[in-house]
């Protein structure tokens, strides 16, 4: 039996209402050699179900009990068995070229050892907008792939690259952007500026559910940057500025969350880190308004601007 050019790895947990039309996306390849490994991460639904309802044998179906995405993509790259290693989250849809578009370049490439990736058309309930990164000839790879956030299910990874390096299980958002910086501090990455994908953008998604989505991403980012691998790959002053918008994000996400002590800190924080920061005016104002007595001084601040 041929052994798969791909293998495709859909991890997915409690997606019974979505997983079939992501499957159905794979089946409709115009490339046909990838096997479908979905890792079914502890699901409590009828998801085991919905998969039963393919026959095709190319789709595998594991089932593990809960332990994140990061383990579930990791127990599909342990059971893969192709050359190249794709990803398809389960709320995601591929265009039936996908695939082929994928090979074409990795035959071009002469099957060269790398992080390969599609642009993408991120589709939200009312719109659509695509999404094609500027391409990182000449650039940083470590820091393209931190800077652009590469979506999994635009990347494909060769085998080989996956027998060492894999996904942090420690991390539950920006795991993929953790692993490709290790990637790209390592191996080339080729971008294909072609939109191939749908990313659904709803309310289910990882950003929906979890309100605080900043702090994840600040703990990614210090495993990064204090990778002593990567460390020299990275300048001082792309990582004040990543750090800079992650701590300026965090003071809005805490705001909007109603966490009023855990504002004042991160506001403190931020302009203790950057003081000359053109939007510290606009924080101490914030900051002075949560404090005892700051509604007394925002009533004041209003009525003088009548």
């Amino acid at each position: 039996m041929q052994a798969p050019f791909f293998s495709v790895i859909l991890p997915t947990y409690n997606r019974a209402h979505l997983i079939a039309t992501t499957i159905q996306s794979v089946l409709a390849q115009t490339f046909n050699n990838w096997e479908l490994l979905i890792v079914d991460d502890g699901s409590t639904d009828a998801t085991d179900e919905e998969v039963a309802k393919f026959a095709d044998p190319r789709i595998k179906y594991i089932y593990q009990t809960n332990q994140e995405r990061s383990a579930a993509r990791n127990t599909g790259i342990k059971n893969a068995k192709g050359k190249f290693i794709c990803f398809i989250d389960s709320d995601d849809t591929w265009y039936p070229v996908h695939l082929e578009t994928l090979h074409q370049k990795i035959v071009e490439q002469n099957e060269h050892v790398a992080l390969y990736f599609t642009a993408m058309r991120w589709r939200f309930t009312t719109h659509a907008q695509d999404i094609i990164f500027e391409s990182p000839e000449g650039k940083n790879p470590v820091e393209y792939v931190i800077s652009n956030q590469i979506a999994p299910s635009t990347a494909c990874i060769h085998a080989q690259i996956t027998e060492t390096l894999k996904f942090n299980t420690g991390l539950n958002i920006n795991e993929d952007v953790e692993l490709f910086a290790r990637v790209a501090g390592k191996y080339d990455i080729v971008q294909i500026p072609v939109v191939t994908i749908d990313l659904n953008i709803h309310d289910e998604n990882t950003r929906g559910v979890i309100k605080d989505v900043v702090s994840p991403q600040i703990k990614a980012m210090k495993i990064i940057f204090e990778n002593p691998q990567l460390k020299p790959k990275i300048s001082a002053n792309f990582k004040r500025q990543v750090f800079r918008s992650l701590y300026h994000q965090l003071i809005n996400t805490y705001s909007d969350l109603g966490e009023s002590g855990k504002m004042n800190s991160a506001i403190v924080r931020f302009i203790l880190n950057y003081p000359f920061d053109l939007t510290n005016k606009s924080k101490l104002v914030l900051l002075l308004y949560h404090l005892p007595g700051g509604s007394v001084i925002k009533s004041l601040v209003q009525k003088s601007k009548a």
